[in-house]
């Protein structure tokens, strides 16, 4: 058991006990690091960023295997999630998207959508975050990480051969700090490294809380055979998209054993187009918007706020650098874009999978040069650009349904792709049994997310984002951009030739991603697909995919089958078993 003593010289001091920083602790202790975990608040706690996408999730994975802390995978797939750490967790079956005009009723065929994965790689998960947080912090803690919570951080001395942490009547030492504050960044502060005027593109603000009595909004729009989406809207992130700006519907109560009443909520603004109100509380506001759109304010007739608005000046921030020496920030305390596409814990696991064994190694070696550390510094910016571009093209758009309807099918191939390149890791992983596997992820083409690192993505991007940036310009037409983005599409040869990416009729033009449909795209890049797609994407997956189905449906029957056999036991006998727990 090692020492509490707080004095000695820690490895790594990580300040921030949320999602990012809890993960990062678990991974170095697991692996024999010293850390120290300070946080300056407790758990559980409020915080936002609860969707996520087919690359957080696979990161997530890969996370789990490559650094061997099998509790991270719980978080990787909704029924883990669920069995494991919360049931106050919902489920993401989809990427909803609902088009209204101001005054308006919905039009059921202005609606698309995007499903996320089927088991076993899927569903995605609404995290609950106050209790993903709390568990991931006590993950820390029980792989050796020393954790104090209500220890505010007020200074930073950075020196030349350690880091000294100064709170109230306490000192802390260590070798390198990781800030994972998140946008009360320390060193952000202290360094007068964060950029006064972010360079982003997207310039949004967002008012947000969580509420009870949310209507699923399939009891609004009406049956499937009006909408005629694959999947229904309450069980995904539902977005309700309008000229200038959008808003999120999460719920968390959105499956049959939820423990849940909770739903999040928030609204997101063109700052341009609604530039902060200098006069009107955050929750009126909030409500004037919702009352804009008769099937919004439908859904929300019911809701009650369970905790005050919080209301943003601005979403976008940025820092001039990630890494110093014996420094690094973790993405959310250098810079964000905005909650669209659930970026902000994307690029986390992308950074962590990085830095990681970078700090597993300069602690062996005790080198913590910067230069070690540039790479996790190069493509999480490269990542946060590539995300800028996405979504402002994406507010762009938000001016017609039929805009909007070409440009999604940028994010659904750029997601596909950048969901792949982690998967060829983490199935050459499960065929080898060689963390080696993993150092694929920081070679081309799989660097970064959403497919940045492809060329032939970035390519399609590049064209699509000037379509927009050009329409938005008024130098084109809604219809000239439309054609070019599909264009850019054509163009690309990204897409399966199951999908319906290039016909504007097909509003969910991905399809389902049963196990079926994704057999059928493995197959596609396997044998039909273009030479820059063959041999780099869909190899070897099917094999690992048909295991794990394997494994996931007899994992479910024997648990059903323990719950039932409990069940009988409690009715006639005391004495169990039960409190020792099985190890992981």
């Amino acid at each position: 058991m090692k020492s509490q003593d707080l004095s000695r010289v820690f490895d790594v001091a990580i300040v921030g006990g949320g999602i990012g920083g809890s993960l990062l602790a678990s991974v170095l202790g697991r692996n024999g690091v010293d850390v120290l975990l300070i946080e300056g608040g407790g758990h559980p706690r409020f915080t936002i960023g609860e969707s996520t996408v087919p690359e957080t999730i696979i990161g997530l994975r890969n996370l789990s295997k490559r650094y061997d802390v099998p509790e991270i995978d719980f978080l990787s797939a909704h029924g883990k999630l669920v069995q494991n750490v919360s049931a106050n967790c919902g489920v993401k079956r989809n990427f909803g998207f609902v088009y209204h005009r101001e005054g308006e009723r919905v039009k059921p065929e202005e609606t698309t959508q995007g499903p996320t994965w089927g088991p076993p790689l899927g569903p995605d998960s609404h995290f609950f975050r106050q209790d993903v947080d709390a568990y991931l912090f006590q993950v820390a803690l029980k792989y050796g990480v020393t954790g104090l919570t209500y220890t505010p951080i007020a200074s930073v001395e950075l020196g030349d051969d350690k880091v000294v942490l100064n709170s109230t009547g306490a000192q802390y030492s260590a070798k390198y700090l990781v800030d994972a504050g998140g946008i009360r960044s320390i060193l952000s502060e202290q360094l007068g490294i964060r950029d006064a005027d972010p360079a982003y593109r997207t310039r949004s603000r967002t008012i947000f809380s969580h509420f009870t009595g949310v209507q699923p909004f399939d009891d609004i729009i009406g049956p499937k055979r009006r909408h005629k989406m694959p999947s229904p809207f309450s069980q995904g992130t539902l977005h309700h998209l309008f000229e200038g700006g959008w808003a999120w519907v999460i719920p968390f109560d959105n499956y049959p054993r939820s423990t849940s009443q909770l739903c999040s909520v928030g609204i997101s603004l063109d700052l341009d187009r609604y530039p902060p109100a200098q006069e009107d509380s955050p929750e009126n506001e909030f409500w004037a918007h919702v009352a804009r759109f008769p099937d919004f304010a439908r859904q929300m007739q019911g809701a009650h706020a369970v905790r005050p608005f919080t209301s943003t000046r601005r979403n976008q921030f940025s820092s001039q650098r990630m890494v110093g020496h014996r420094w690094c920030l973790l993405p959310h305390a250098s810079d964000f874009i905005d909650p669209l596409f659930s970026s902000g814990l994307a690029v986390t696991v992308l950074a962590l999978n990085a830095l990681g064994h970078r700090l597993i190694t300069a602690v062996e070696r005790d080198d913590f040069s910067t230069e070690h550390f540039e790479y996790v510094q190069t493509w999480t910016k490269k990542s946060f650009e590539f995300y800028d571009n996405l979504v402002a093209s994406s507010y762009a758009s938000f001016d017609s349904f039929e805009l909007w309807n070409a440009w999604f099918r940028i994010f659904a191939l750029c997601t596909l792709y950048g969901a792949n390149g982690q998967m060829q890791a983490l199935f050459d992983y499960d065929r080898t049994r060689n963390v080696l596997s993993f150092d694929a992820l920081e070679t081309q083409p799989y660097r970064g997310l959403q497919g940045l690192d492809n060329t032939q993505c970035l390519t399609m991007v590049e064209t699509a984002c000037d379509a927009m940036s050009k329409y938005k310009n008024k130098e084109i037409s809604a219809d000239s951009a439309c054609a070019q983005v599909y264009g850019a599409i054509a163009r690309s040869g990204l897409t399966p030739s199951s999908w319906k990416t290039l016909d504007p009729s097909a509003r969910c033009p991905t399809g389902t991603f049963t196990l079926q449909a994704m057999t059928r795209i493995l197959l596609w890049g396997r044998y039909s697909s273009p030479d820059h797609v063959r041999g780099r994407y869909f190899t070897g997956g099917f094999g690992p995919v048909v295991k794990e189905a394997g494994q996931f449906l007899g994992s479910t029957l024997k648990r059903s089958a323990r719950e039932s056999g409990h069940s009988m036991r409690d009715m006639f006998v005391s004495n169990n078993n039960d409190w020792r727990r099985q190890q992981l």
